[in-house]
């Protein structure tokens, strides 16, 4: 006798959904070595940045092509390291190293083209930069000469630029806001002096190697290029507050600054 053909009446699987993101609590951990590590002592923290301040004023005397090749250098190396498993991830990551690269070679060819190393217009106080301060422009003579011309073009961006300054007042934050620009704190040499030497130094700027400490990790994991600009990040919003984010170093337990608390990271003393 044939057997009766039986039906599966158990519900149809539905299909299976990407797994939702969770908290990844090895991301979140803190390293037990780090326990008892001496901190880095204020004075050193205020010595180190002075001296990088100084580094970063110096390398601002260098001209564009040579800024773009650290910065082309800078995102390469952001792309150096794989940060995360994902796909997205392995695609930024070629973006990344594609775009240092071509900048890089973009940078390379203004310099051989003969571009100056050094932006020796820094070093000239000429009548010009005199008259800007005093805010009064020479009167242009009749029939001028080009090179009468540029000076006069000269003498009134100069003249506006000590009208806006004026008339924008001489409050605090502004005087912090030009200092950091007049010594690079932008995306310039400051994003590739606190990149590249923080991640190659393994935690060390020259600044904090000369007073001896290094920046770690709060899991213990080495630094890496992106690690370092995360962490340089922090300090446009140390600025951003008023510098009361800096100051967080004063009263925190562990003496992490603004730039410690978004980087994950802590200074200790390294000898």
């Amino acid at each position: 006798m044939d057997a009766t053909p039986t039906h599966d009446s158990s519900p149809p699987v539905p299909p299976a959904k990407s797994a939702a993101a969770v908290v990844q609590l090895e991301n979140l951990r803190v390293d037990s070595s780090l326990a008892q590590r001496q901190l880095a002592a204020r004075w050193q923290r205020a010595a180190g940045i002075a001296i990088d301040l100084i580094a970063l004023a110096l390398l601002s005397l260098l001209t564009g092509p040579l800024l773009g090749f650290g910065t082309g250098l800078t995102i390469s190396a952001l792309g150096s390291r794989a940060v995360s498993p994902t796909r997205t991830w392995g695609t930024l990551r070629w973006v990344l190293r594609g775009l240092g690269g071509v900048i890089m070679l973009l940078s390379l060819a203004f310099l051989f083209a003969g571009r100056p190393l050094v932006r020796t217009a820094v070093f000239n106080l000429d009548r010009a930069a005199l008259l800007a301060a005093s805010g009064e422009v020479a009167a242009l003579p009749p029939n001028p000469t080009a090179a009468q011309l540029e000076t006069h073009i000269r003498q009134l961006e100069a003249a506006n630029q000590h009208l806006r300054e004026s008339i924008r007042g001489s409050s605090w934050l502004n005087v912090v806001a030009d200092f950091s620009r007049t010594l690079g704190l932008t995306f310039g040499w400051a994003g590739v002096y606190f990149t590249l030497c923080t991640a190659w130094l393994r935690g060390r700027t020259p600044g904090k190697w000369l007073v001896g400490t290094r920046v770690v990790r709060l899991d213990g994991r080495p630094l890496n290029a992106m690690d370092a600009f995360v962490r340089y990040g922090g300090y446009a919003a140390g600025l951003a507050t008023g510098l009361i984010g800096f100051a967080r170093l004063l009263w925190d337990p562990n003496r992490q600054a603004v730039q410690d608390k978004i980087g994950w990271t802590v200074v200790l003393r390294d000898r």
